[in-house]
């Protein structure tokens, strides 16, 4: 048994009871309480996330919702000469059970859990980035790729000092739906991987939920032991579907309304929305 995990596990879940016992302890019947609205519970939360030293540098939304919960179907990516030359532009004939492929130039296509396309032109290079003409690039390769990219929205760009990511992601009655997604990765010589995702059909379940605020949800992001050190920068209400070790079995699954949180350093959690 690894007893630094469960260790980690069994403090966070301490952490994160008192949080919930500090809440009940407030007038919570009164119909005018709110947590967002309560300066002792937002400087809990805050004080707890200092354990991880995570700092807030965002406004944290006030707003609950009620939105239905979503019966999504992904594309089952199949690995055929069409799909190899249109990625790798060589012809190369797919063999059983090989999800990677190498053409002459070194570049990779891989295709993980069925779903998950990711394509690799070469390796980075560390060069300061400076570069101001990438969206054009990524409409380019959208088009030599044949890829269609409509109902996807330009979600997250991320510069670093020598890279940027550019995230866009599919979008349901304006919220994004964060596991149907385009990754593009750039250095200052161009893109030099991207990565593809897509939910191919949308269905909403007939009941709809209301989500917890936000405030509330902001504590469980301990239940992530490796999330420490960040600043917060963003938070939005989002759909996603947790993708754990079973994910390579999923072709149709329900997609929750979630909160994402994101830091400075264009990481992101996704904090249940729900209870």
């Amino acid at each position: 048994m690894d007893w630094n995990k469960t260790s980690t596990i069994l403090i966070t879940a301490f952490i994160i009871l008192n949080v919930f016992l500090f809440v009940s302890s407030k007038d919570i019947l009164n119909a005018n309480y709110g947590p967002e609205n309560d300066p002792e519970f937002a400087q809990e939360v805050e004080n707890l996330l200092t354990v991880q030293n995570i700092t807030i540098n965002t406004q944290i939304p006030d707003e609950t919702y009620v939105l239905p919960v979503l019966e999504t179907e992904y594309e089952i990516i199949n690995i055929d000469s069409k799909l190899l030359q249109n990625f790798l532009n060589e012809k190369i004939e797919p063999l059983e059970d090989v999800y990677k492929y190498t053409n002459s130039k070194g570049e990779s296509l891989e295709i993980k859990d069925g779903k998950k396309l990711i394509l690799i032109l070469r390796n980075k290079v560390n060069e300061k980035f400076d570069r101001e003409d990438i969206r054009e690039e990524i409409n380019r390769f959208l088009e030599q790729k044949n890829i269609d990219a409509g109902g996807y929205v330009e979600n997250l760009v991320h510069i670093s000092e020598n890279e940027a990511i550019y995230r866009y992601t599919l979008r349901y009655n304006d919220y994004p739906l964060d596991n149907s997604y385009m990754n593009f990765f750039a250095d200052n010589q161009g893109i030099y991987k991207f990565e593809m995702q897509r939910i191919i059909s949308v269905s909403e379940i007939t009941e709809k939920v209301r989500t917890i605020k936000a405030i509330e949800a902001l504590p469980r992001i301990l239940t992530y032991p490796e999330i420490k050190n960040k600043e917060i920068t963003k938070i939005e209400m989002t759909y996603y579907s947790v993708e754990d070790e079973n994910w390579h079995n999923i072709e149709r699954i329900n997609s929750d309304p979630t909160w994402k949180v994101i830091f400075s350093d264009g990481t992101q959690v996704h904090l249940p929305g729900i209870d």
